[in-house]
């Protein structure tokens, strides 16, 4: 006998909407040899979205609960539960094409929003405070002397962005200053079409979810462009998608490409590092600065011709002829390494240390140390970190004291 259950057909219809899945994915799926047992076609689907009274077999209901990746128990609400909003949408590269944001995408904001729940529920158990020490900025604000002023208040010097190692470092390193102001920052992996980045401030803690295909495993410049970007956004006191840090017409979207652009290259520390007056500069050695300001620096080329195009050294046609230069020559290259059989060689991560490269040293600090006050079981600490049982002694053990390039 087949165990059946009645479920409302909002609740149904909501868990698939709120994946972003159409109706033809949800086809395509129970199209899989393995899973034509179900009998489920399209007449059916319309069947138990739409009609109230509609019983269906237990197990088909566990494979939706696992499909739209909900908890089974959210399915016998009587009505979809309530949850926060997307962040605004600020993206401007092919918003048009990419108007609705993957599943991947909304799974990843789903997992912010966990990690900002399990932030407030474990830092009150622990009267650990989460207060954002500044005051909300506005758009009459100056974003060029904000990243400047900034700099100084995460006390964050041209000696100190000069000794970090490389990008990754300089990455690693701005992470934990926003940490010390409870702006906590996760990674993980979705579509680079979706977006480069994400900021939430509708809830503390306020959190930046960092795209890991941006730039791809060692392409740190862009995320740490991103990081900063978004702080802004939280400085703005605006949650925000945003995907185009080149070509934006928003005048939000200017204004937090000015702030990280200043907070990485202060204009003084521009000529300082060059040991050049504004006279002597002569475009012919243009590469050679780039490279020198590289070195001194830690960011792209592309965040360096920016600053070019802020300081009027350049105009927009050189800029925007460059840049494409630049990337015809990457996807040239490319090719060519594709074509030899040539693989990026990406060295293997322990689950441990994705553990806390994605997380955060300073949530997995947090969530050990209420696993340490018993506070949490391992199963609950394991959970929140998204890590199995099996390797969360590697995590304990790579988190007793900090490390670079975790």
């Amino acid at each position: 006998m087949v165990n059946k259950v009645k479920i409302s057909p909002e609740v149904l219809k909501w868990a698939r909407e709120s994946l972003h899945l159409p109706e033809e994915a949800v086809l395509m799926h129970f199209n899989q040899k393995s899973k034509q047992k179900f009998k489920f076609n399209g007449s059916l689907l319309a069947k138990i979205e739409n009609r109230s009274g509609e019983e269906i077999p237990f197990t088909l209901l566990q494979e939706l609960s696992n499909f739209y990746k909900r908890p089974l128990a959210v399915f016998f609400l009587n009505k979809p539960p309530i949850e926060p909003v997307l962040p605004h949408d600020r993206r401007t590269i092919d918003s048009d094409i990419h108007e609705i944001i993957s599943p991947a995408a909304v799974l990843a904001i789903r997992r912010a929003r966990y990690v900002q729940e399990v932030f407030r529920d474990l830092s009150s158990e622990l009267d650990i405070s989460l207060k954002f020490p500044f005051k909300k900025f506005t758009l009459s604000d100056n974003p060029a002397q904000m990243g400047m002023k900034f700099r100084e208040i995460l006390d964050f010097s041209l000696d100190a962005q000069r000794r970090v190692r490389d990008a990754r470092g300089l990455f690693d390193t701005i992470r934990v200053k926003l940490e010390g102001v409870n702006v906590f920052t996760i990674k993980s992996s979705f579509p680079l079409e979706d977006a480069r980045a994400f900021s939430l401030v509708d809830q503390v803690p306020y959190l930046i979810l960092i795209n890991n295909k941006d730039g791809g495993y060692f392409g740190y410049p862009p995320k740490t462009f991103s990081l900063l970007h978004e702080f802004a956004h939280i400085l703005l006191r605006e949650s925000a998608i945003c995907n185009d840090f080149n070509y934006s017409h928003q005048k939000i979207e200017k204004f937090c490409n000015s702030f990280a652009g200043s907070f990485l290259v202060p204009d003084e520390y521009f000529w300082g590092v060059l040991e050049i007056t504004r006279k002597e500069f002569d475009m012919a050695n243009l590469e050679d600065y780039l490279n020198t300001l590289k070195t001194a620096f830690k960011v792209s080329g592309e965040v360096l011709l920016r600053k070019c195009l802020t300081l009027k050294l350049i105009d927009d046609s050189f800029y925007n002829t460059k840049i494409q230069e630049w990337r015809d020559e990457y996807q040239k290259e490319k090719k060519r390494k594709e074509e030899r059989g040539e693989k990026q060689f990406i060295p293997i991560i322990t689950p441990g240390r994705r553990v806390i490269s994605n997380n955060g040293r300073k949530f997995v600090e947090l969530v050990l140390h209420a696993r340490g006050e018993g506070k949490i079981t391992i199963d609950s600490a394991a959970d929140y970190l998204g890590v199995s049982l099996r390797s969360f002694p590697e995590v304990e053990r790579l988190s007793v004291k900090p490390r670079s390039h975790a």
